[in-house]
């Protein structure tokens, strides 16, 4: 049960480029954007997932998208294992790289709370344990990535099939160098949006939990403008793991950064008619 609830907190992640956007970089997200996931373990929904874009807020002087991340279990499992997951990051809105992340998840009897801090100033990551107040410092060469803003500077890059990229994500005192290249392109279903042209990604080096369990990952992501993130697949010695986009609330979304966001269309929510969900590898 504890790899089971690790695995569903750590399908919210996906490798991360650290390096600064281009002018003309577009943004397809804004704030009021909230991505609603079902969380499948093989047929059965277990638990419920949520990204969201929830302001505009400083950072060490900058501004930054808030970013936060819920994953919460529900029904039979979280009577076993409950799981509840909440992980928040603030990506600056220039750069385009991670300033601070802070997460507070509780697995089972164990609750887990810390705090990065992404010094650019004084050239250091500040990793605080909130549970103890306990600081650790460590060397900070380049602008990288958390594990919830990477997800979001990955939507603003061009995806091109067989086409390499090299990311780098820091996780506490890691930098974890990662390369994608979308290998497959095809027409997938989710709730959220019934029927849709998607690219599908394997990050390499997977995540730890998934390699130790013999197992693989894919990403699907929406093939237009918005590059959505669909669908996360994982196929594990264990059983299937899967996040599947479930509906969509959509705020003020931006054409193109020139420092600060452009004002957008107010929030509503897409609920297409309801169908099978369907299995995509």
């Amino acid at each position: 049960m504890k790899r089971l609830a690790a695995i569903l907190v750590l399908l919210l992640v996906v490798s991360a480029e650290a390096r600064t956007k281009d002018s003309d970089t577009t943004i397809p997200f804004g704030v009021g954007e909230k991505l609603t996931y079902q969380i499948f373990w093989g047929p059965f929904v277990v638990g419920r997932a949520t990204l969201e874009v929830a302001g505009i807020e400083p950072a060490d002087g900058h501004n930054c998208y808030h970013l936060v991340a819920r994953a919460k279990t529900s029904g039979l499992i979280n009577l076993l294992f409950p799981v509840d997951s909440l992980a928040e990051s603030w990506l600056d809105c220039d750069g385009l790289f991670a300033r601070r992340y802070t997460e507070d998840r509780t697995e089972g009897t164990h609750h887990r709370t810390g705090e990065a801090h992404y010094d650019y100033a004084h050239k250091e990551t500040v990793i605080t344990n909130r549970l103890n107040g306990k600081a650790k410092h460590f060397p900070l060469n380049q602008p990288v990535q958390d594990v919830i803003s990477s997800l979001y500077v990955v939507r603003t890059r061009k995806l091109m099939l067989d086409s390499e990229q090299s990311f780098v994500i820091n996780a506490a005192s890691t930098n974890y160098n990662v390369t994608i290249r979308p290998d497959q392109r095809k027409s997938v279903w989710v709730h959220a949006l019934g029927e849709t042209q998607a690219l599908r990604i394997e990050p390499m080096p997977t995540l730890s939990i998934v390699s130790a369990n013999k197992g693989r990952m894919w990403f699907w992501v929406s093939d237009d403008a918005r590059r959505l993130p669909l669908l996360v697949n994982s196929e594990l010695k264990l059983g299937n793991a899967k996040l599947v986009l479930f509906s969509i609330g959509t705020g003020n979304t931006p054409s193109t950064t020139t420092g600060t966001p452009a004002r957008g269309a107010n929030s509503s929510t897409l609920t297409p008619t309801d169908k099978p969900l369907a299995s995509q590898r």
